[in-house]
C-alpha cells in the first residue's frame, strides 16, 4: 500500500513539476509579484508578528520580495534550515536580511544554523508552505523528503498557507496518514480557503 502511494506521488510530482518548470521566468516573476501583493493584504498576514517563508528554489513561487516586505513591515521572519542533511529534521531560523541565507543544502538557500536564531514553532503566527502540487483539501506533494510535513506537525492548519501557481492546483493529490494539509492556498488567480479540515 505504501509503495502504491509513493508511486502515485512520484507521478504527480513529475507531472506538476514539469508543468511548473515550463512557466517562462518572466511570467513566473510576474505571477510571484501578484501573489506577494495578495499575501500583504491578507488579514492573517497583517496581524502576524512572526512569519515563516521558504527560500524559493528552482521554479517555485519566488519568495524573496515577500521576505523583504515582511522585514520592512517589522515582522520577525524565519526560514527553514537543515542542520544535519539526512536526519529528516528541519528548524526555523530567524533572518534579518535575505543575504543571511548564504548557505546551500540540497541546493536550497538557508542561513547558518545557530541556537540563538532558532525560533520555536509556537512563536510563529503564519507559515508559507512550498509544494509541487496542491489539492482542494489542502494536501500537497513536495519533493518527497518529508522535511516540511515533519516540521508542520503540531502547527494549527489555519496558520499555514501554501504558495503555488494556479497550474499547480489539482482535484486530488495522493496523501497518506503522515501528510498534513495546509489551511489555505494562494495563487496568482485566487485565494483558496480550505474548509474541510
Amino acid at each position: 500500500m505504501k509503495d502504491l502511494l509513493e508511486s502515485e506521488k512520484r507521478k504527480v510530482r513529475y507531472e506538476f513539476l514539469s508543468l511548473r518548470d515550463r512557466i517562462e521566468p518572466v511570467l513566473a516573476a510576474a505571477y510571484s509579484n501578484i501573489i506577494a501583493a495578495a499575501v500583504k493584504k491578507l488579514p492573517a498576514y497583517e496581524k502576524a508578528g512572526a512569519v515563516m517563508f521558504y527560500m524559493s528554489y528552482g521554479s517555485e513561487v519566488i519568495t524573496d520580495a515577500m521576505i523583504a516586505a515582511a522585514l520592512e513591515d517589522g515582522k520577525t521572519v524565519a526560514v527553514p534550515a537543515i542542520e544535519n542533511p539526512g536526519d529528516g529534521a528541519m528548524i526555523a531560523v530567524k533572518i534579518s536580511r535575505i543575504e543571511d541565507a548564504y548557505q546551500s543544502v540540497y541546493g536550497i538557500r538557508q542561513p547558518e544554523v545557530n541556537s540563538e536564531d532558532a525560533i520555536k514553532k509556537d512563536y510563529i503566527d503564519l507559515v508559507f508552505v512550498p509544494g509541487i502540487a496542491f489539492d482542494f483539501e489542502g494536501y500537497r506533494t513536495g519533493y518527497g523528503k518529508g522535511y516540511f510535513d515533519r516540521w508542520l506537525e503540531g502547527i494549527p492548519t489555519e496558520k499555514t498557507i501554501g504558495l503555488a501557481y494556479d497550474c499547480q492546483i489539482t482535484d486530488k493529490v495522493p496523501s497518506g496518514k503522515y501528510d498534513l494539509p495546509v489551511g489555505a492556498i494562494m495563487t496568482e488567480k485566487r485565494f483558496i480557503r480550505i474548509t474541510k479540515n
